[in-house]
């Protein structure tokens, strides 16, 4: 019997009975699986030195992690996104567990980390490498220091690549550089994953409003628009902007074009805007929260989930290439 006419019969049986008709959701009567869910942000916790820790519950436009680390749990995704400079100021692994811990770090079990800048002030980024373990380095299993800190894996249909744009701190300095390491790995593994949708976490973003862009990620950049990558999220900047798809040279593409997101509002602390870059369509300073995505199969839904002591919303949907 189709599910349709098994949810049917059965809600007929019940109404007959009395009694509310409450049936399960097609997928656990054998049905497809929901779209996964997943929430991404970066620039997440303070130290406890920070004089705005106040036992991790912050102050007004400070430390406020663990208000954005409740949003996530209220949205219970598939997958957390935790898009570098996870832990202020230097992410030794002794502030990890008092900072970032308590906080999303009760997401830790589905977190894929991103590493950034400030994960590197402690050597290595021994600490980020430690606390995360082999979920920051499933390619080097073990490895707890100076380790690539890229890798990819998949959610639902959606391919989902993670990569280190601290360029200088890897590969003797060529980290991102045409020919080095990262950039070889990271077009073979687009070519042997050629989903309908792919989406690229990384700390520095391409394009930014403000001077957190980096042109060092642009040898990264290109491969990505040639093998047809449909989102790229990125903090750094501890702000929202949204971008309309564009080729590598910064130029709308709503064919082939990358869109990215930045999503620097994790709860650390806020940081403005500069000169409005070209194909920024959506900015907003001064504002904590997450953005919660929605993975089609051959599409996605996005919608800023911003903390309440800074109320902001940006939502919409798009098709994969």
């Amino acid at each position: 019997m189709a599910t349709e006419s098994r949810i049917a019969a059965l809600s007929a049986v019940l109404l007959v009975l009395g009694l509310t008709s409450v049936v399960a959701p097609p997928h656990a009567l054998g049905g497809p699986p929901p779209d996964p869910v997943v929430v991404a942000a970066g620039d997440i916790a303070c130290t406890p030195s920070d004089p705005n820790f106040n036992n991790g519950l912050g102050t007004p436009g400070r430390c406020r992690m663990k208000a954005t680390s409740d949003l996530v749990l209220g949205i219970a995704p598939t997958s957390v996104f935790a898009l570098g400079d996870t832990q202020y100021n230097s992410g030794s692994l002794a502030d990890f567990n008092a900072g970032y811990a308590p906080s999303w770090g009760r997401l830790k079990p589905i977190t894929r980390p991103v590493i950034g800048n400030h994960e590197y002030g402690t050597p290595g980024g021994g600490g980020y490498f430690t606390y995360f373990g082999n979920a920051a380095t499933p390619r080097q299993p073990g490895c707890v220091r100076d380790c690539e800190g890229w890798y990819s894996f998949d959610v639902g249909q959606w391919h989902v690549v993670v990569l280190n744009s601290e360029c200088t701190k890897i590969s003797d300095g060529t980290g991102c550089a045409v020919g080095s390491p990262q950039q070889q790995w990271l077009g073979a593994d687009l070519a042997a994953h050629p989903a309908k949708c792919t989406v690229v976490l990384q700390h520095r973003p391409r394009w930014s409003s403000n001077s957190f862009a980096s042109a060092d990620v642009a040898p990264l950049v290109d491969v990505m628009y040639k093998h047809g990558v449909d989102l790229l999220l990125a903090g750094h900047a501890h702000s929202y902007e949204r971008f309309a798809p564009q080729n590598p040279s910064g130029i709308r593409d709503d064919v082939r074009g990358i869109r990215e997101i930045v999503v620097g509002t994790g709860g650390s602390f806020y940081s403005g805007f500069a000169t409005v870059m070209p194909n920024s369509l959506v900015r907003k300073s001064n504002v904590f929260g997450v953005l919660k995505l929605t993975l089609r199969p051959a599409s996605y839904d996005w919608a800023f989930v911003a903390a309440t002591e800074t109320p902001f919303t940006d939502s919409g949907t798009a098709r994969c290439h």
